[in-house]
């Protein structure tokens, strides 16, 4: 916040487009999008007793993770990557899909002395929606977005997939006072009970708040910064709690570069400000394909030119 305060101090007065994170909530309509999502993450856990962990990808994507070492102190490395697409339905409505998998290492050491361990899998395959129920005009803008899992990992070594038992459903609201723009994120992750090497197993819901702010220092960078709160429920393994219901803060810092006209790539890190130690930072690359009005007209004047088409859509 502070060195946001700043830069506007600093920054001449001069009118500058909204951030880059505007026009990466929806794909615009008839348009296709991929995006590449690379996060490098460190946590240095004491006394771990539950069953599960979380590693987040994106501000709505998570991967979860098997992590119990009983009593013990784990340090972890984990590399974990997302590739997806965005197809826009309309003005208002985004499909999304996307894969994603990782390579872990972690060193664990207890009272029967220390190991280390580390595999490479895939982690899980996603379907969702997004909607636009309303525009940022006398009211916030209002975005509502629902995914579920078509396929998770959810083995503690090897692979052992399950299909349809994890969904997710939340909101995002924003206003935009240029160079501003203010906005907040919410949802909730559900999960139904699945049977993993033999035991019934219930991975605890999980809910996150995160307020954050972002600002446009011209129309290429935009710098980002915000706050996330997560509660995560308890595990359970046949039908007994396994650890204890947890609840964790995290500080955000990013920033935005737009490499071309189709092109954004977005650098990000998250820093835990409550519960045990770690860190994630992460790169994502957003490309928008061409559309065929874009490439017509691209066509009929023998060279590359600006695509206005994107301009009307958002």
């Amino acid at each position: 916040m502070a060195a946001l305060l700043l830069c506007a101090a600093i920054t001449p007065t001069v009118y500058a487009d909204l951030p880059l994170t505007i026009e990466d909530i929806l794909t615009a309509e008839r348009r296709w999008r991929a995006d590449i999502d690379l996060v490098f993450a460190n946590s240095d856990r004491r006394n771990v007793d539950s069953l599960y962990g979380t590693i987040q990808l994106g501000p709505t994507q998570f991967i979860t993770l098997p992590v119990s070492v009983g009593q013990a102190r784990q340090n972890r490395d984990v590399f974990a990557l997302s590739v997806g697409a965005r197809y826009g339905m309309s003005l208002d409505t985004e499909l999304y899909s996307r894969v994603s998998a990782l390579s872990q290492s972690a060193r664990t050491v207890g009272v029967g002395g220390s190991s280390v361990d580390g595999d490479d899998r895939f982690t899980g395959a996603w379907f969702g929606i997004n909607h636009r129920f309303s525009n940022d005009n006398d009211t916030p803008a209002l975005l509502g977005f629902s995914e579920f899992a078509l396929a998770e990992n959810m083995a503690s070594s090897g692979s052992e997939l399950v299909h349809g038992k994890t969904m997710m459903v939340g909101m995002t609201t924003y206003r935009a006072i240029d160079p501003l723009v203010l906005s907040l994120t919410t949802g909730y992750q559900y999960s139904i009970e699945r049977e993993i090497e033999k035991q019934k197993i219930d991975p605890g819901d999980f809910f996150f708040i995160n307020p954050s702010i972002a600002f446009a220092v011209n129309y290429k960078v935009t710098l980002t910064t915000g706050v996330q709160m997560n509660w995560r429920q308890r595990d359970r393994i046949d039908n007994r709690g396994q650890g204890i219901r947890t609840t964790q803060t995290k500080m955000e810092l990013g920033m935005g570069y737009a490499w071309s006209k189709r092109t954004t790539i977005q650098v990000s890190t998250r820093f835990d400000a409550s519960g045990d130690g770690g860190a994630e930072f992460g790169i994502t690359c957003l490309y928008k394909f061409p559309s065929r009005f874009s490439i017509a007209f691209e066509n009929d004047k023998g060279g590359d030119v600006l695509d206005k088409e994107d301009g009307h859509n958002h």
